[in-house]
């Protein structure tokens, strides 16, 4: 069946895209000109295992550490905290916005029981690593950590 005329597969292209920007309107995902996110995917990680710790790395740029939440319990760790936006930055005049703004939080899932109150963190140049110890199976606790900025 041959397609009519008037029938512009770029327009189509083009709607489709329209429809998926008001569709996934508040994803961290799709970029869109002219707004602004409040919230962002969390940071990448790598998880590395030895024979005696779990050490999980994430990258946060210019997160203070202040602003960042840990909590290990034995299976799990997450992270959380916010990035700031200046406070001296006009709106006017950007033609692109790339970097995301706002809270985040991610929890990874740890490949071996960890001791939570012997876990340590360290924040240098954007990279926070977690260090925990190796653990025999017990009861599940958490444990809140204190950041130690390298910079």
């Amino acid at each position: 069946m041959p397609y009519p005329v008037s029938w512009n597969p770029f327009g189509e292209l083009a709607r489709m895209r329209d429809e998926m920007r008001n569709f996934f309107a508040d994803s961290p995902l799709l970029p869109m000109q002219g707004q602004y996110y409040n919230r962002m995917p969390g940071p990448s990680v790598d998880v590395h295992e030895t024979a005696n710790e779990v050490v999980v790395s994430a990258e946060i740029p210019g997160v203070n550490p202040a602003d960042l939440d840990i909590t290990v319990d034995e299976m799990q760790v997450t992270i959380s905290g916010e990035t700031k936006r200046g406070t001296d930055r006009s709106e006017d005049g950007y033609r692109m916005i790339e970097r995301r703004y706002g809270r985040f939080s991610r929890t990874i899932p740890l490949p071996a029981e960890v001791k939570p109150d012997e876990a340590t963190a360290e924040y240098n140049r954007g990279i926070l690593e977690i260090r925990m110890n190796k653990a025999e199976k017990g009861r599940i606790r958490s444990r809140k950590l204190r950041i130690t900025d390298k910079n």
